[in-house]
């Protein structure tokens, strides 16, 4: 039976002990893929933007990202080891990097300027 990668149950709490370094990019490679195909898939429709049809959904996103990096950040401060602080600094640049993409994303600017009030 397959394990499955603790960073990507967000369901409660964080499971901690079962956290370990070779979870990390692998779990990241999801969810930021995950948040990429589906910024893309938005972007690239016709669809007249809103509140819940794209604000919100980015809301979802970035909080998912949150809840799988916040574990990782707060073990890398508490129970750093060397196996640890590798992963998490080899992964830090691929997160600014997507917040960058965020932030200069010209579709998604011209999303939200053209977007309705709701």
């Amino acid at each position: 039976m397959k394990q499955e990668n603790p960073l990507l149950d967000i369901s409660n709490l964080p499971l901690f002990s079962q956290i370990k370094p070779e979870h990390i990019t692998p779990a990241l490679d999801v969810v930021l893929q995950d948040n990429r195909a589906w910024l893309d898939q938005t972007l690239d429709t016709e669809t007249r933007f809103t509140w819940n049809n794209l604000v919100a959904p980015m809301n979802e996103a970035g909080n998912r990202l949150d809840r799988m990096w916040s574990p990782v950040s707060h073990m890398n401060a508490v129970v750093n080891t060397e196996e640890l602080r590798k992963a998490y600094n080899d992964n830090l640049s691929r997160l600014s990097d997507y917040h960058t993409e965020l932030g200069q994303n010209a579709k998604l600017y011209q999303a939200m300027q053209r977007s309705e009030e709701h």
